[in-house]
């Protein structure tokens, strides 16, 4: 159970993050609607690239500073960099100045987004981490049902820039909110060989290769993101053209994938926190999605998509939070800052692979069938590599156990 001081900073972080999400939600949507009159595709994918790839290129840096500097000052610090660089995007809308602002924004991000991992359970202790990541999670999920519709809301009540400076406000009171925490997480002193080993820059990615529990869960993980991150390209094209539904139509299948994580997330505060059952959540959820998924390439009417959404976002909420406790759980401490962004990177760059994927795949493939294949790879994904997973948490309780014994 949280201590009276750990339930107050979990609340209060949850709140600033849940208002970071939400700004960040609608100034992403304002700057797609300023973007989209420019009339290239291109200029809508070089926005995406400028928010994502600093995110995948300085993960192995922004974990080490996160390890080596106290989490309160250092994402402060970042909080206000990134509000001034909203503010920015608020007064300049010249592409060029626009993209540049997006790259700047995307590399302080790159640094805050770990930061804030480390320092959940750096608040809440280890036996909390599932209970803290749900609310987390949960919060992020919300964040991203509620977003586009404000953001398209405000557009066009106002333009493209009060979302900006909204962002930037929410931004700013993180980062001052950020400073009334009673935790923080500081560098821990350490050994001459921990010394030595906290210093090395790819101390994450390194831990996470050699680890036979997190390898084949990252890996699958990743196979993930790549099947269903096809489907999400597909999606637009199998709604509207395939199946003949309105904008909002098509919009309400994107809100009920998130109000499921949003459930699931919630639902997954009592997962337990045994190295097995975890492992198993995250698969067994993983198997869930891939078969929602595919079965929506089945459907011949939008309607049928819904619950098949939102099941599947009740099974990626679980997944998530489950996947986050089980990385958390397997790291030292004075790693984690460094584990978070490996595994940020990792993910983000998965991402970033199926996007492209998906476009080509489009040119072959029917969107309707994208949908099948995806379902059918995310789902193997979990059948095939899985079962390492499981032999080497088995393997690490019985371990355990026998230290225990002696």
């Amino acid at each position: 159970m949280y201590s009276p001081t750990q339930r107050h900073d979990i609340r209060l972080l949850a709140g600033l993050r849940g208002a970071s999400y939400l700004g960040d939600s609608v100034a992403l949507v304002a700057l797609y609607l300023r973007l989209a009159p420019v009339g290239h595709a291109w200029a809508i994918a070089a926005l995406s690239i400028a928010g994502t790839l600093p995110l995948v290129l300085l993960a192995p840096l922004a974990g080490q500073v996160v390890d080596r500097l106290p989490a309160k000052r250092l994402l402060s610090s970042l909080g206000f960099g990134e509000a001034l660089v909203c503010v920015g995007l608020g007064y300049w809308h010249a592409l060029v100045a626009t993209l540049l602002l997006m790259v700047a924004l995307s590399t302080l991000i790159a640094f805050s987004l770990p930061g804030y991992s480390a320092l959940v359970p750096a608040i809440a202790g280890n036996e909390n981490v599932a209970r803290s990541q749900s609310l987390m999670q949960a919060v992020q999920g919300g964040a991203s049902v509620l977003g586009p519709v404000l953001g398209g809301l405000l557009v066009g009540w106002s333009g493209q820039s009060l979302p900006l400076y909204i962002d930037a406000f929410g931004l700013a009171l993180g980062a001052f909110g950020t400073t009334w925490l009673h935790h923080d997480r500081r560098p821990s002193p350490a050994t001459t060989i921990e010394r030595v080993e906290s210093e090395r820059m790819l101390a994450g990615v390194t831990l996470i290769w050699n680890d036979r529990l997190l390898r084949p869960i990252v890996l699958t993980v990743m196979m993930f993101f790549l099947s269903i991150g096809m489907t999400n390209v597909a999606e637009v094209f199998f709604a509207t053209q395939t199946l003949h539904a309105s904008a909002t139509l098509y919009g309400m299948i994107g809100a009920s994938f998130g109000l499921g994580t949003v459930g699931g997330s919630l639902l997954a505060r009592r997962l337990h926190q045994g190295l097995v059952r975890l492992a198993r959540s995250v698969l067994a959820m993983i198997v869930i999605v891939g078969a929602m998924i595919g079965a929506v390439g089945l459907v011949t009417r939008v309607g049928y998509i819904y619950p098949l959404m939102a099941v599947a976002g009740l099974a990626a909420g679980v997944a998530q939070v489950a996947a986050m406790t089980l990385f958390t759980l397997r790291t030292p401490e004075m790693l984690r800052g460094r584990m978070y962004a490996a595994v940020g990177g990792v993910f983000t760059g998965s991402q970033i692979g199926a996007t492209a994927a998906g476009g080509l795949i489009l040119t072959v493939l029917a969107p309707r069938t994208v949908f099948q294949v995806g379902g059918i790879a995310a789902t193997l994904s979990a059948l095939v590599i899985g079962p390492l997973a499981l032999r080497a948490s088995t393997n690490a309780r019985q371990r355990e156990r026998d230290a225990q014994g002696e």
